[in-house]
């Protein structure tokens, strides 16, 4: 069942990491490579606050086949494969854009109804042990597409590979699901779609669980989507314990595989233990973690303390990733609507794009060039997320209906 998770990550990972951010550098001039990178990332953050919950709603009040899962994760991966064929083949930043719009909006077609699963699926006293278990899967994902595009090297065979992975892990979910019945619904009045997303955030648990992970991914996404620009332009050399990895493409595919690799031992650190001592014990730690190792990050230029840096943090990424998903089905207003009420829960990482892109870039290039050759936009950024990982403590401790 969590094969399509595995791609889902697979996917975004390497794209955003590596993939769109060294296409967009070789549209526009180096000055301005952070702040149309930004454009790009927040042309499909509108969409991605609603996409979900709208697909979600949309599975929910449909009749036949279309109240099935497999379906919506068919044709989601579909035209994903043509969104990436297109990013591929895009020469100009408005195609990109584009290309990148329709990526998000065939993503969220098969999440929307994919997102639910745990909440209908899963007892409450084994959602933790669920949600490491998707995390796991997001991080070998993460893992798998950093080895790949080190080993292919090629940007057009990496896009084939990530097509070809979405194609096979979708269809390994949809066969596994097909006898999986569809949660028992009561009949209720449906609402109108706005009034059915906006009705959870009535709901201050689960304001704080959307709070907690929105700050989260707008943190996380600081660091991805601007990494590759970072070690480009602050680091003279790039060498691991002495070893010579030529340049920042190959340095940022390490960190990308590093993040995942170490996140494996948060993620079973928190298999272990999640439905034993609960989610918000988890969530403060990962928090901790994740703010003290990145912070350092801002005042090192050379590749080898970074790396160590890197390593802690995707510890505390791992233990967050094993944990969050978890929590978000259990404060769930109304199980009968788990679909859409996921589905907007799932835009507390998705609309993190209208911060990251539309913001993060355009301060980065701004004060890049007020201070020219001192890096002091890579600076605030990696100061700026450092603080937001540990205002996520607030919003964790304010959940009152979870543990």
């Amino acid at each position: 069942m969590s094969a399509f998770w595995f791609a889902t990550s697979y996917k975004w990972f390497i794209l955003l990491f590596v993939l769109i951010p060294d296409k967009v550098s070789t549209i526009v001039p180096g000055g301005e490579k952070n702040g149309a990178w930004g454009l790009v990332l927040g042309t499909g953050a509108f969409w991605a606050l609603i996409g979900p919950s709208i697909f979600g709603r949309i599975y929910e009040t449909a009749s036949g086949k279309l109240r099935n899962r497999g379906p919506w994760i068919a044709l989601g991966s579909a035209i994903t494969c043509l969104a990436i064929l297109l990013i591929g083949g895009a020469n100009s930043l408005p195609a990109l854009a584009a290309a990148y719009l329709l990526l998000q909006i065939s993503d969220d077609l098969g999440t929307g109804p994919y997102a639910g699963m745990v909440a209908d699926s899963v007892p409450n006293e084994h959602r933790g042990y669920a949600s490491s278990v998707l995390g796991g899967f997001k991080l070998f994902g993460q893992i798998a597409s950093a080895l790949v595009a080190l080993k292919l090297g090629k940007p057009e065979l990496i896009l084939i590979g990530i097509a070809a992975v979405n194609v096979v892990s979708a269809a390994i979910t949809i066969y596994t699901i097909r006898h999986l019945p569809n949660a028992d619904r009561t009949e209720t009045k449906r609402q109108p779609w706005v009034e059915e997303y906006l009705s959870p955030f009535k709901n201050p648990d689960f304001r704080a669980v959307w709070l907690n992970r929105f700050i989260v991914a707008f943190a996380f996404g600081c660091v991805t989507a601007y990494a590759l620009n970072f070690l480009k332009d602050m680091l003279p050399a790039y060498t691991l314990f002495g070893a010579d990895l030529k340049d920042a493409k190959s340095s940022a595919n390490i960190l990308a595989l590093t993040i995942s690799f170490a996140g494996i031992f948060g993620a079973v650190f928190s298999a272990r233990i999640a439905d034993r001592t609960g989610r918000k014990p988890l969530l403060i730690t990962a928090a901790i973690i994740l703010s003290l190792s990145l912070f350092p990050v801002a005042f090192f230029k050379e590749f080898t303390p970074i790396w160590i840096c890197v390593f802690l943090f995707g510890i505390g990424n791992g233990i967050f990733q094993s944990s969050d998903w978890a929590i978000a089905s259990d404060v769930l207003p109304n199980p009968d609507k788990a679909a859409t009420e996921m589905g907007a829960w799932q835009s507390s990482e998705t609309s993190v794009q209208v911060l990251v892109g539309l913001i993060m870039g355009q301060l980065i290039d701004a004060l890049n060039r007020q201070y020219p050759g001192e890096g002091r936009g890579y600076q605030a950024m990696v100061i700026i997320a450092s603080t937001l990982f540990l205002a996520s403590i607030f919003a964790v401790r304010s959940i009152k209906s979870a543990r």
